[in-house]
C-alpha cells in the first residue's frame, strides 16, 4: 500500500517482530476511493449508500432483508429508534410507512452515522430526525421511546458472542416507555427469544425464515 500510494519502500531489519518502513514520495496519479458504495433495494425501491467500514457495505445484509417486510406500519406519532442503525435502512424504510413517527438513528460508528444521514436526506429530505453516534441508547432518557428496531450484531471485530445484543436489549428496555416494544431480527441458533423472555418477561415470534426469526417484546 505504501508503494501504491506514496512511492518506493525500504524495510529495516526486524526487531522483536517489528520493522521500520521508509517510503519515498514519487509522482503518482491521485488515488480514486471506491467509497461510498451504493446498492439498490427492490422493495421499497431505494438507492442506499455505504461509506467505508460498514457491515455488509456492498449490499443489504440478509438479516435486514428478512426484517424489512415485517416492520410495523401506520402506528401513529410514535417515538422510534433504529438501534445500531448502520446505513439507516431500518429506520428509513420504517419512516416511509409511518409518516407521523419521530425517528432516532444511532450507531457507534461515525461512518455508519454519516451514511445514515446522507441516506435519510436523499430519501426523506428535510423531515426531522435525530442521527447520532454513541454507545447505543446509553444516552437516551429513560421511558422516552415507544418502539425500538434492532438487528443486533453477534460479533465485535474478531470477538463472537451475544454480549453486544444483550447490552442493546437492556438499553432498549430502559429507554422504552411502559407498553413500548422492541422488535429484533436474529439468527435462529442465537436463541434471542430466551434472552428477551428473561429481560422483558415475554417474546413473540412475528415471522421467520429458515435462517432468521423476527421477535417482539413488550415492556410491562
Amino acid at each position: 500500500l505504501l508503494e501504491q500510494y506514496i512511492g518506493p519502500v525500504q524495510a529495516s531489519l526486524a526487531v522483536k517482530k517489528a520493522r521500520l518502513l521508509s517510503a519515498t514520495p514519487s509522482a503518482k496519479p491521485a488515488p480514486q476511493s471506491p467509497y461510498p458504495t451504493r446498492y439498490q433495494l427492490d422493495q421499497p425501491k431505494l438507492e442506499l449508500l455505504n461509506h467505508a467500514n460498514l457491515f455488509c457495505r456492498e449490499g443489504l445484509d440478509i438479516g435486514t432483508r428478512a426484517f424489512l417486510p415485517h416492520l410495523p406500519q401506520a402506528l401513529g406519532a410514535l417515538r422510534v429508534a433504529d438501534l445500531g442503525c448502520g446505513n439507516g435502512v431500518l429506520g428509513i424504510v420504517y419512516a416511509l410507512g409511518n409518516p407521523q413517527a419521530e425517528l432516532t438513528l444511532v450507531d457507534e460508528s461515525y461512518m455508519a452515522v454519516q451514511s445514515a444521514r446522507e441516506n435519510w436526506q436523499a430519501i426523506h429530505g428535510q423531515r426531522p430526525v435525530e442521527i447520532r453516534a454513541g454507545d447505543g441508547l446509553a444516552e437516551q432518557p429513560p421511558a422516552s421511546l415507544d418502539l425500538v428496531l434492532c438487528n443486533p450484531p453477534f460479533h465485535q471485530q474478531q470477538v463472537v458472542g451475544d454480549f453486544l445484543a444483550w447490552r442493546m436489549f437492556t438499553q432498549a428496555k430502559a429507554a422504552l416507555a411502559k407498553g413500548g416494544e422492541l422488535w429484533i431480527v436474529g439468527n435462529r441458533h442465537l436463541g434471542y427469544h430466551l434472552k428477551l423472555k428473561r429481560l422483558f418477561g415475554n417474546a413473540e415470534q412475528v415471522a421467520a425464515t429458515p435462517k432468521f426469526v423476527i421477535l417482539r417484546s413488550i415492556k410491562a
